[in-house]
């Protein structure tokens, strides 16, 4: 079945922030990161626990560990990978 605009479930960053800020729900990044206290053990992955805000940063909080930082709530959602989460949520 191919996908319309019209059934796509991150298709604006207003879905994608509900999204992201939802807990529990696992959000899968582009690249691997590095969490404190995992040397050497990249992840792709984030269970969502929150996001934490701090002056011009933001980062999805987990709840086994948190996501780098970004400059800006943009930032944070360009790096999630949407083609991979659209998919995973069908």
């Amino acid at each position: 079945m191919k996908q319309t605009d019209n059934n796509m479930l991150f298709d604006t960053n207003e879905k994608k922030l509900k999204f992201v800020r939802k807990r529990n729900n696992i959000v899968m990044f582009k690249e691997p990161f590095y969490p404190w206290g995992t040397a050497h053990e990249s992840r792709q992955q984030v269970l969502v626990a929150g996001i934490r805000k701090c002056k011009d940063a933001i980062k999805i909080v987990g709840q086994f560990y948190d996501s780098n930082w970004y400059d800006s709530i943009e930032a944070l959602l360009d790096a999630i990978d949407w083609d991979w989460m659209e998919a995973a949520q069908r």
